[in-house]
């Protein structure tokens, strides 16, 4: 038994406790799978019953990770329909990237990758694929998983992670296999029971090195195992075909084997996985691209290949999904922007600075719900440099007057982190140094402030210790502005030099975008106690790009370009702000190789993006006037109008038409194969009606059963369980009765039919919307744009993914530094730059898709309607754009149009909109606007 209290913040996700009271006073106590809410004097308010752990829903997932998820599922299902190749190539097209080739490494096998950068959450959200591969593509509910990571560094945590009740890498599985979950190392795997294969959900954590080597039989995993003698005593021998077996190189480096073995099949770990065909899960990817790593992934026969990332990798990978850090900044993930302070004077400046900083975020820190405790990295010098780990510490501890129980020294010598719960109230450490030990496998979110003492250039590691002070406290939003950013204090010589030194680790290793670094780097402003967040400056000093050259490069005259003739020698050449095409081109044909001039360009593209994001409206603390939503007067009372508000006029009831599954058919669950020896080589071939003919034998397993499996993977929210259970008992003698389709084939196409009823309830649920929406238009009087329910850009809240705008023209009153899902040409790229360029727009956002807490949208029959622009204008009104192209007479865009002009209309004079055609009724696009403006 176990009590909590509740407060709206702490919810716990994976319980709903509808209609029970989510104050202060109510407590949770759970008692074995139902949840009792009590109020403070121990009253029962509410009971309610905990569904078994395969119908909890996902908890804790951002929306980026739902999407990830939401797109690998996607392409599970068309891979199952088309192929692996073909699926992933539609959606590329779909996503915008068509001509992306499929690479197939793995001929008919699925592998595509997750790109994620440093603090996306990879690993959580490979627990929750594990699941959905089993189901989409397996349809498994006893999948096997090999779960390869880089290092035994992250190999242990992973294991300790995954094997830890209530830890969120365990509980995602446990959502769906609950004690059905055996999760071991590769030692481990023997001890198994033989029983458990194949009823079980079983995940096995190892190393890519214990399977990449060129003489197989140096490695165990390898290697004949008598432990696994039972595992495979009861297969018959034609399961054994094509298994690696003794070679003489084996028989040489093992005693116990002779001449008489070479030929046998090994009882081998990885003969055994190969039986298995399990799902492989790649951590850090790109470390894996070989033709050896490729060789050991054959070698166990994967049924599925999930590659997980930050870092950019090479063309080869099926990137199916790539994330962006403007999305992990939106949902609060990590922290930025990162404060960069610079030091000339040596490091006692440096590691002052973080002193102070500290302090002033731990007196911050106060202010907020959750306990945080910040924690200084300091990154010392390597032995024989002048500030050494163990001078560090003496002089923290001397001249700072720092207590040592504040002090943890994490070096190749020194494991004082070590049985350390950074998190906890109790633990004292405020300070950690290292030279590099933590470039991997170590997370602590109270890490705030980074003081590397090695030169910003010199130090190949300072990007995996700047990863460790991005994470967010708890992923969740904080009260102090100054306690969702990361500080890093660097020896250089100018703030430029240190920025675009990080900078360039974070897009060669962290897996963060050029044109994302616009926002990402901001100089310490004013004193440091003076304010929690930078101040805004009327009159911004812009960014300063600097180069060195031999000699004087010959270069166009620009007011904003300068040249200096340092001490050093050379020239020095500074451009302040951005820099011209034809500065750019003059300043790349100086450098001296083909090499430095790739390197420059590129450098000069980031720069120009940091100066383009640093004169956006949202980075100099411009407000973008709030929009009022949709909403109806139902009986007096206001209410918005949401995706799943027209579904209450017209209640879903699957009972409520004739109960059948229309088109469902029993395909094969999975490829069959025969597997002979001709001519003393091993053939594989492709066989059909295997699962027909079982389709056909009497099951063991029951109706009842099969509906009552059925109830716990559908879930409709608008279906009471009562409903549900009925509908599904009808369903299933449907399917036997009139569509003549056997039981036994019903129960191996479990998954299938479960995806089938899902489709069909969303289809009628789709339908009940559309109904329901058409009764609400019919009483157009009742509505009303109210800013009761308003919507607000805010910044550093604008999800954009790439691939991002990177034409040449540049907008200069997009509210975000960045602009998302807009081409470089087109129609839609021409209707932008008339709105940049319109005289009474102020500044406008490029509106994204799918993104209903981070866009404006206005509901419709089918879903949530994101018009393409948002413009404040500069008399105050904003105008919204939706546009069409070519003119379209269609139902979807008179609906569109017609909910657009009700909005507007209902505004009070506040709100216009706009369905801009590039012609129409004779008037072009510029007309368009000017006469809805006028």
């Amino acid at each position: 038994m176990s009590t909590a209290d509740i407060d709206d913040d702490d919810m716990l996700p994976e319980y709903d406790f509808s209609g029970g009271v989510r104050g202060k006073y109510a407590t949770r106590m759970a008692f074995g799978h139902t949840i009792t809410v009590r109020d403070k004097d121990g009253t029962v308010l509410s009971t309610e019953f905990v569904p078994p752990p395969a119908v909890q829903k996902p908890f804790g997932l951002k929306r980026y990770q739902t999407r990830t998820l939401e797109t690998l599922d996607e392409f599970l299902r068309r891979a199952r329909l088309v192929g692996p190749k073909s699926a992933f190539e539609m959606m590329a097209a779909d996503a915008g990237r068509a001509g992306l080739m499929y690479q197939s490494d793995f001929g008919a096998t699925p592998c595509v990758c997750l790109r994620l950068p440093t603090g996306g959450g990879k690993t959580i959200l490979a627990s929750h694929a594990i699941a959905r591969i089993a189901t989409q593509w397996l349809g498994s509910e006893a999948p096997v998983a090999l779960w390869l990571t880089p290092s035994d560094t992250i190999s242990h945590q992973t294991l300790n992670a995954l094997k830890a009740p209530g830890h969120p890498y365990r509980l995602a599985l446990e959502q769906t296999y609950g004690a059905r979950l055996n999760v071991c190392d590769l030692s481990e795997v023997a001890l198994v029971p033989p029983s458990d294969w194949g009823r079980s959900a079983v995940v096995i954590v190892a190393t890519i090195q214990s399977f990449r080597i060129t003489e197989t039989a140096q490695r165990k995993v390898y290697a004949m195992n008598e432990a696994f003698e039972a595992h495979f005593s009861s297969l018959p021998p034609n399961a054994l075909q094509g298994l690696q077996t003794v070679s003489a190189a084996d028989v040489a480096e093992h005693s116990f084997l002779t001449i008489a073995d070479i030929g046998r099949v090994k009882t081998s770990l990885t003969n055994w996985l190969a039986l298995q065909s399990p799902i492989v899960i790649v951590d850090e990817a790109h470390n894996a691209r070989t033709d050896l790593s490729f060789k050991a992934l054959a070698d166990v026969r994967p049924a599925c290949v999930l590659e997980l990332t930050a870092t950019p990798i090479p063309k080869r990978t099926n990137v199916l999904v790539s994330v962006s850090a403007q999305e992990l900044q939106t949902e609060d993930m990590i922290k930025l922007p990162i404060v960069l302070s610079e030091h000339l004077t040596g490091w006692e400046q440096a590691v002052y600075e973080a002193i102070q900083r500290r302090t002033q975020l731990e007196t911050l820190a106060q202010g907020e719900a959750e306990y945080i405790r910040p924690i200084v990295l300091f990154q010392a010098e390597p032995q024989g440099g002048e500030m050494t780990v163990d001078k560090l510490r003496q002089h923290l501890i001397e001249k700072e007057h720092i207590h040592e129980s504040q002090i943890a020294r994490a070096t190749g010598n020194y494991k004082e982190l070590e049985g350390q719960d950074l998190m906890s109230r109790k633990c004292a450490i405020r300070f950690v140094i290292t030279v590099e030990a933590l470039k991997e496998g170590w997370d602590c979110p109270f890490a705030y402030v980074l003081c590397s003492l090695q030169t910003v250039r010199s130090a190949k590691d300072v990007e995996q210790l700047l990863g460790r002070v991005l994470r967010m406290p708890y992923a969740t939003p904080r009260r102090q502005p100054a306690l969702s950013r990361a500080y890093a204090n660097v020896v250089a010589k100018t703030f430029a030099e240190a920025a675009d030194a990080l900078a360039d680790r974070l897009v060669e290793n962290m897996g963060f975008e050029a044109l994302e670094l616009a926002a990402f780097f901001a100089p310490p402003q004013g004193g440091l106690f003076d304010a929690t967040a930078p101040k805004t400056q009327a009159e911004p000093a812009l960014p300063i790009l600097q180069i060195h050259f031999a000699s004087a490069p010959n270069l166009p005259s620009a007011p904003n370009v300068t040249s200096v003739a340092p001490e050093s020698g050379g020239v020095v050449v500074a451009v302040q702000g951005l820099v011209s095409e034809e500065t750019k081109v003059a300043l790349v044909a100086a450098s001296p190789t083909r090499k430095d001039h790739e390197a420059l360009a590129n450098r000069i593209e980031r720069h120009n993006a940091a100066v383009t994001g640093f004169l956006a409206p949202a980075s100099r603390g411009a407000e973008f006037n709030a929009l009022p939503r949709l909403c109806i007067y139902e009986q007096g009372v206001l209410d918005l109008i949401e995706n799943t508000t027209a579904v209450t006029h017209d209640n879903l009831d699957p009972l409520s038409q004739k109960v059948a599954l229309p088109g469902f058919k029993l395909a094969a669950s999975s490829e069959q194969y025969e597997i002979s020896i001709k001519d003393q080589r091993v053939k594989v071939a492709h066989t059909s009606g295997g699962q027909s003919v079982l389709d056909n034998v009497p099951t063991t397993q029951s109706e009842h059963d099969l509906v009552n499996w059925l109830d716990t993977q559908v879930r409709t929210p608008q279906v009471s369980k009562v409903q549900m259970q009925k509908y599904l008992t009808l369903l299933v003698r449907n399917l036997i009765d009139e569509t003549g389709l056997p039981l036994a084939g019903l129960i191996r196409a479990r998954f299938q039919l479960a995806q089938a009823i899902e489709r069909r309830l969303e289809e009628m649920r789709a339908a009940s919307v559309a109904s329901g929406f058409q009764m609400l238009l019919d009483k157009p009087a009742a509505f009303t744009a109210s800013y009761e329910y308003s919507f607000r850009f805010e910044p550093n809240r604008y999800p954009a993914r790439p691939p991002y705008y990177q034409g040449r023209w540049r907008f200069e009153r997009h509210y975000y530094p960045l602009i998302g899902d807009l081409k470089s040409t087109g129609e839609e790229f021409e209707c932008a730059r008339l709105i940049d360029r319109h005289p009474k727009v102020l500044h406008w956002v490029r509106n994204l898709p799918r993104e209903p807490r981070f866009s404006f949208w206005l509901p419709t029959s089918t879903d949530y309607f994101y018009p393409d622009f948002v413009c404040e204008l500069t008399d105050g009104r904003v105008l919204v754009v939706e546009y069409k192209g070519a003119y379209l007479d269609n139902s979807d865009t008179a609906e569109k149009e017609r909910i657009g002009r009700i909005w507007a209309a209902t505004s009070g004079g506040k709100c216009v909109f706009l369905m801009a055609f590039i012609k129409r009724d004779g008037r072009d696009l510029q007309t368009q606007f000017d006469a809805v403006l006028a």
